[in-house]
């Protein structure tokens, strides 16, 4: 390869958020060397998206013709990617000023398919290669590894398993399933990198459902091939994700319809997760109550686990009135049901 040809591909999706992005443009251009090519998908946002890239020459431009959906649009980062490697970067979580140069030099002698970089809420302590599933999951956090901007791909590595993408399209983590399928059955590495590229945002779209995410994502373990691997997966999905995306889910219980709802996705993302054997939360409890350093975690979780079962067998003209007397986290408490009334489903 002549050292001038573009190696990596940096892919911004986006979709109506044309600040966002050019706030991201004018970080990323001037970091860009030879060696990188920097586009953006767009999913035929309504607003100046275009106008704004046209300010930048040099960046790439791809417009859908309609709005595919947002998973759709990322896979065309995918699919249409020609270089060695692929970033895809969200529009909203700004690059480091020097995150160009640091994601070179990480993949100038790179024998991993798949790197992992820091985020500011999603740190790795040092640099650690993985070969196989449980590695990865010992020591990576499902909810970490779920986020799109901490991953760079090896193309080559992945092109197989782009089908297992479009089939998970619907989980909202159809790339971390590529990275699952991966390491389960393709021989595949993962590197984990403190190095910190972006920054992800913590602001939450009106209309973002965490019982919709929840729901989806507890069908994840149905795209690994292994019984065991699924296990491990749906167990790992209890323990990070299931209480913390129920309690969030509060925020979306303004109404009688909605608690019913919320107590529909409690069900049946529970069920999906037992069809697959996961231990549930007491499991994890009960091995981890006596061990240093996490009776208090336990205890929290035995206690989230309590209010979510007393919630889901109360009668809805009770719900509320349990919940204001729950001692709920105070950031659920005010971040979530205290702006209930502010939740806009998505229409």
């Amino acid at each position: 390869m002549k050292t001038n040809s573009p190696i990596l591909t940096i892919a911004i999706p986006t979709y109506n958020r044309a600040a966002k992005l050019q706030a991201q443009l004018e970080r990323l251009l001037p970091q860009l060397t030879p060696a990188v090519r920097l586009c953006v998908y767009d999913n035929a946002s309504p607003d100046n998206t275009q106008e704004v890239v046209a300010k930048f020459p040099g960046v790439g431009y791809f417009r859908a013709v309609t709005n595919c959906g947002a998973g759709r649009n990322i896979f065309r980062c995918f699919e249409e990617c020609s270089t060695e490697w692929l970033w895809v970067l969200s529009d909203d979580d700004l690059a480091s000023t020097t995150a160009v140069a640091d994601l070179l030099a990480i993949l100038a002698h790179e024998t991993c398919d798949f790197v992992h970089v820091s985020l500011s809420c999603v740190f790795h302590d040092r640099e650690t290669v993985v070969s196989d599933l449980p590695s990865l999951l010992q020591n990576a956090e499902l909810g970490h590894l779920l986020w799109i901007s901490a991953g760079i791909y090896r193309v080559n590595s992945f092109r197989p398993l782009f089908r297992l993408f479009n089939d998970a399209v619907f989980t909202w983590g159809p790339h971390l399933v590529m990275v699952l399928a991966l390491l389960e059955s393709s021989g595949g590495s993962v590197r984990l990198s403190p190095v910190r590229l972006p920054a992800p945002t913590i602001e939450r779209p009106p209309g973002w459902s965490t019982l919709d995410i929840l729901l989806r994502f507890s069908l994840v373990p149905e795209y690994l091939v292994q019984p065991d691997k699924q296990r491990l997966v749906a167990s790992r999905i209890f323990v990070e994700m299931f209480n913390a995306w129920m309690l969030q889910g509060l925020r979306e219980t303004n109404g009688n319809q909605r608690i019913r709802k919320w107590k529909r996705i409690n069900r049946q993302a529970r069920q999906n997760l037992k069809a697959y054997h996961g231990s549930g939360i007491w499991s994890h409890v009960l091995k981890h109550w006596y061990r240093a350093g996490f009776r208090k975690s336990s205890f929290q979780m035995a206690l989230q686990s309590i209010e979510i079962r007393l919630l889901s067998w109360s009668p809805v003209w009770l719900f509320h009135f349990l919940v204001r007397r729950m001692p709920l986290p105070q950031y659920i408490r005010d971040d979530y049901y205290n702006r209930r009334n502010e939740y806009l489903p998505y229409v």
